[in-house]
């Protein structure tokens, strides 16, 4: 992941990088190093702007489509923290404002996710202006609003955030998005993306360190810009290797392309030292300082571990099967695993939620405004429960549907609301009995939640994953569950799956573990049968 970025043409694009281009971009790199450094490192001296941000600039204004316009309409640039993103942020504004980009009545934001951090943009901006007679008789500043008005062309340039109420109304030229990361929701983006319509040439512009979570609007965009297939995308990432030694200084560089420069390397040191020295701190400074998608706090299975077992999974009528449950509450969210008896395990997760809770769960798990459980379930990785209830008739049904497609082995469960499972099993006709006991039918094993039956089956789990021995099909609501999957350590060294550390939703996780638990449990007690001593 480390210092990609997508910006070259195709030879048959009609996208070219043309003369005009060229000095489009070379306009604003001049506009901006004539401008003096405000504050921080540098300050009173003009700014002069490092080999990537040239080029980061030169990736968005010099390719020009066939009639003549810029072609690039959206741009990310993803670094660790502190590497000058305030500086780049005001500064291109400010050329959209008054500069070589300057058109009449532009709308020129940058958007922040509080107003504490459009207050800095804003603060940073504005002391640009006063060190610069020339800006200061062109500009007009009104703190208030945190707004300035462009005097000759009567563009605005407005640092707006999250917490300034509606948004809609706006027309934007420009917006310039800060720590998009950061964002509880993606409210702001979404009213700012959607606002371009009536101009010639748009530009959105996304400059942040990266989200943990691999359904987050910021990493959707890098990896579609990463991609390359859309000329009118540009894309920068700076992120150490998803692997890397935190001591491996070639690595910090990786992620923060302005080390040595107007990135301290002592502050960053002493961060990677600290890390090394407390494992807790660690999974924040590897998000924050080395721009890595991981959580905050340590996940049980890291993201490039889990993503690396995804694949094409494949399992055949009559295949023997395992099946695992982790029933919700009435109203959240229920996970069922299906796994292959046979290696690799091959599983297939299933999730339902409450058809009338896909909204209001949406804007609690990921914010306001948020449609996520919807997409999910229209995109078909989620099932609707009828109603405001998960309905165990609509459970029941579907595990008496997998017993008739598969040789199921045994069914591992949570024994939260089971009862009324094992009603609907009743009421169907589906036999079922209780593992350790005879009977016909389907098996069921209930499998507790404590570090006893966890601890195995959490062991199993890593070690299929970390052998590359368990296949699954990169459902995202399940990526999603292993990402904010939180074990937590008894004295003894045994772990269990927390749902009151977890930030978010791990019922899929739960219902994995147990899954693989119940698979490792019964290769164990399962005995080879002695051929030869039969004979004898």
């Amino acid at each position: 992941m480390a210092n990609k970025s997508k910006a070259s043409l195709p030879a048959s694009s009609p996208v070219k990088r043309t003369p005009e281009g060229k000095r489009r971009a070379q306009n604003i790199i001049n506009f901006i190093e004539r401008l003096t450094v405000p504050s921080g490192k540098g300050q009173g001296k003009a700014f002069k702007l490092l080999p990537w941000q040239k080029k980061f600039i030169r990736d968005i204004y010099e390719p020009h489509r066939s009639d003549g316009r810029r072609a690039v309409r959206r741009a990310i640039l993803s670094m660790a923290r502190k590497n000058g993103k305030t500086a780049l942020i005001a500064t291109i504004a400010l050329a959209h404002l008054v500069g070589p980009e300057a058109i009449i009545h532009g709308e020129i934001y940058s958007a922040a996710n509080d107003r504490d951090q459009a207050a800095i943009v804003f603060k940073f901006a504005r002391q640009i202006v006063e060190l610069e007679p020339e800006l200061r008789d062109e500009i007009e500043v009104v703190p208030s609003t945190k707004t300035m008005i462009g005097r000759r062309t009567g563009s605005v340039y407005r640092a707006i955030s999250a917490e300034a109420g509606t948004k809609h109304g706006y027309l934007p030229s420009v917006v310039i998005y800060d720590e998009l990361a950061q964002a509880k929701n993606r409210v702001l983006y979404d009213v700012l993306d959607t606002a371009f319509g009536a101009r010639d040439e748009p530009l959105f512009i996304t400059i942040s360190t990266q989200s943990n979570d691999p359904e987050h609007v910021l990493s959707k965009l890098i990896d579609d810009g990463l991609s390359g297939v859309d000329p009118a995308i540009v894309c920068h990432l700076y992120a150490a290797d998803d692997d890397c030694d935190l001591g491996d200084q070639k690595q910090w560089r990786k992620a923060n392309p302005a080390l040595g420069q107007f990135r301290d390397f002592e502050d960053l040191a002493t961060a990677i030292r600290k890390a090394q020295r407390m494992p807790a701190e660690e999974p924040k400074v590897r998000n924050l300082f080395l721009n890595q998608r991981v959580a905050p706090i340590a996940a049980l299975i890291s993201r490039v571990e889990w993503m690396a077992c995804a694949g094409q999974v494949q399992l055949r009528e009559g295949d023997e099967v395992y099946l695992s449950l982790d029933l919700s509450s009435v109203v959240d969210l229920t996970a069922l695993v299906v796994g292959s008896v046979a290696d690799p395990a091959m599983v297939v997760p299933y999730f339902w939620k409450p058809r009338e809770h896909l909204h209001e769960h949406s804007n609690r798990d990921f914010g306001s405004d948020s449609h996520r459980y919807a997409e999910w379930a229209d995109a078909g990785h989620l099932k609707v429960s009828p109603g405001r209830s998960i309905d165990p008739v609509v459970i029941a049904g579907f595990i008496a549907e997998l017993t008739q497609r598969y040789r199921v082995r045994g069914l591992a469960y949570d024994r939260w609301r089971i009862n009324d499972l094992l009603r609907e099993f009743d009421r169907i006709g589906l036999q079922a009995y209780e593992d350790g006991q005879k009977g016909d039918g389907l098996r069921l094993v209930p499998w507790g939640q404590g570090f006893k039956d966890m601890g195995p089956a959490i062991d199993a789990l890593e070690l299929a994953i970390v052998e590359r021995k368990l296949v699954h099909p990169s459902n995202p609501v399940m990526n999603w569950n292993m990402a904010n999957a939180v074990a937590v350590i008894d004295p003894a060294g045994n772990r269990k799956l927390d749902k009151d550390k977890a930030r978010f939703r791990i019922d899929g996780a739960v219902a994995l573990a147990m899954l693989m638990g119940l698979r490792s449990r019964d290769r164990v007690t399962t005995k080879p049968v002695d051929i030869e001593a039969l004979i004898a």
